[in-house]
């Protein structure tokens, strides 16, 4: 991006705060990594995959004492492999 981009890009998030950044921020990893997901030849390894890695975050010291941090990553980990919507304007 170049420089003039990257101030407005700097106002936006002053207006918008911290926390409306990250979420935005994250909004677009979440799209890009179900966009790979959908687009992979063997969708079944990666989900074979990514389940272990869940379990392991799950069992670890940082979320198994944790419910609220647990559910929330089984819900966004649900959310990465849901098939996606299709768009109104698609049809």
């Amino acid at each position: 991006m170049p420089l003039t981009d990257q101030q407005a890009v700097f106002e936006a998030a002053g207006r918008l705060g911290s926390m409306e950044v990250l979420a935005t921020q994250t909004s677009a990893v979440v799209s890009m990594l179900r966009a790979l997901y959908a687009a992979h030849p063997e969708p079944a390894k990666v989900r074979f995959h990514f389940d272990r890695l869940v379990g392991q975050l799950l069992a670890s010291p940082y979320l198994s004492h944790d419910p609220d941090h647990a559910l929330i990553l089984q819900d966004t980990a649900a959310t990465l492999v849901r098939p996606p919507l299709e768009s109104d304007t698609a049809r």
